[in-house]
C-alpha cells in the first residue's frame, strides 16, 4: 500500500464520519429514533476513527 492509498481510504472514511455525524444529528432532532439507533451510528464513527488511526500507524511504521 502506497502512501496516496492510504491517504485516499483516510479520507473515505472521514467522509463516513461526516455523514456519520449528520445521521446522528437528524437522530437527535427526532425522538421516532430508538438509542438503539444512536447507539449503531456511534459504533460506526468510533470504527472509522479507529481505522483512520491504525492507517496514520501503518503510513508511520512504512517510513
Amino acid at each position: 500500500m502506497n502512501d496516496m492509498t492510504i491517504a485516499h481510504m483516510a479520507a473515505i472514511l472521514t467522509s463516513a464520519i461526516q455523514a456519520a455525524d449528520r445521521l446522528e444529528l437528524d437522530a437527535l432532532k427526532s425522538p421516532a429514533l430508538a438509542d438503539m439507533d444512536l447507539d449503531r451510528i456511534r459504533d460506526i464513527k468510533l470504527d472509522c476513527s479507529t481505522c483512520i488511526n491504525l492507517l496514520d500507524q501503518f503510513g508511520r511504521w512504512r517510513r
